[in-house]
């Protein structure tokens, strides 16, 4: 697949998810488009960036925690290292 139809298919796939009218029309797009893995994945991820915002639990309890590796939660970590300070206390402000 080519980078730019790549790129296209992420923003209409956004776009679907963003019109979606309520969390279980968006709950039954995500079940269209994601395997159980996958929303599984997305859930864990969730929770990894749920308690790294909290900043109560060590990575290390976390990982063990949620039954992943301490990787997992590093490359989380290191994620939001990236991120912008609008979006981060977007979050904060979420959890």
């Amino acid at each position: 697949m080519r980078k730019e139809s790549e790129r296209d298919g992420w923003l209409g796939f956004l776009t679907l998810c963003f019109r979606a009218e309520t969390p279980d029309e968006l709950d039954e797009l995500l079940w269209l488009f994601l395997t159980h893995e996958e929303r599984k994945d997305v859930a864990t991820r969730y929770l990894i960036v749920r308690e790294l915002i909290d900043g109560k639990k060590t990575q290390r309890d976390l990982a063990k925690e949620l039954g992943v590796s301490i990787a997992k939660i590093t490359r989380g970590s290191n994620f939001l290292k990236l991120i912008n300070e609008k979006l981060k206390r977007r979050l904060e402000n979420h959890f």
